[in-house]
């Protein structure tokens, strides 16, 4: 399965959220993707029921951008693992480097949040990736590993294979981000890889993808020639074409390597 999604951010109203995912839905109604390619959207949590209502039959999972661990209780402003799955999500994004650094989170609130989430049958999607400091360092692959083993350390090894890790270079992301090359990513994913099926116990996990400068130049390079399993796109799927025409690539890719 090659899966190809996008986190909106801090953007999008719930009206202008609707429009995209029935523009979206329309589209793949249309134009049905060929067997193998898994589009997803990560909405705010404002826009996540007015999605799903959206997106009924349409082939896209939903996700939220990041749930807290707990069932319920006194934590003013934040909403629970249960809830986003009230409103329709299936996946839950968790420790992106923004929130990292924004907001204190750490590989084991990341765990904390991974353990809850397959508690309620969510899949975790798991973000890790080095500042530039760490790259230029030469530490990046120690790094990227030990916040896989972290994230993963409250989960069965048979419950590994329900999780997404999506590998995502903080130095990347971001209009100010330098996109990365498939050299400088690939030997890391191979690391993250390997790490995933040892704390498995050899089964891996659902998913291994890459984010991080992502745009419709280098998708199709990134998709070619690293071992990820798809692409977690900012910007440039933002808007419904943008989306489209990287599933446009996704597909292509799924048909050369089928053929």
């Amino acid at each position: 399965m090659l899966w190809i999604g996008t986190s909106w951010k801090m953007n999008k109203t719930i009206g202008e959220s609707r429009d995209y995912a029935r523009r979206l839905a329309a589209a793949l109604a249309e134009a049905p993707l060929p067997q193998g390619v898994q589009p997803f959207i990560l909405p705010p949590h404002t826009s996540l029921a007015a999605v799903r209502d959206q997106l009924a039959g349409a082939p896209v999972m939903l996700g939220a951008q990041n749930a807290h661990w707990a069932k319920e209780g006194a934590c003013t402003g934040e909403i629970s693992m249960r809830m986003v799955a009230d409103a329709g999500a299936q996946v839950v994004e968790m420790g992106h480097s923004e929130r990292r650094e924004q907001f204190g989170e750490t590989d084991e609130t990341v765990a904390r949040r991974a353990r809850a989430a397959v508690d309620l049958g969510l899949l975790p999607l798991i973000c890790v990736g080095e500042p530039r400091s760490v790259r230029a360092a030469g530490r990046a692959e120690r790094f990227v590993t030990e916040q896989v083993r972290v994230a993963l350390s409250l989960l069965r090894p048979d419950e590994i294979g329900g999780a997404l890790i999506a590998y995502e270079p903080v130095w990347a992301i971001g209009a100010r981000g330098t996109p990365a090359t498939p050299e400088q990513v690939a030997p890391v994913m191979d690391l993250i890889a390997e790490e995933v099926r040892r704390l498995s116990d050899g089964g891996g996990c659902h998913a291994l993808l890459y984010g991080g400068g992502v745009d419709l130049d280098n998708a199709a390079l990134l998709l070619r020639d690293t071992p990820a399993d798809g692409l977690f796109v900012g910007r440039a799927a933002w808007g419904v074409d943008g989306l489209l025409q990287l599933l446009a690539i996704g597909s292509r890719h799924v048909e050369v390597a089928a053929a």
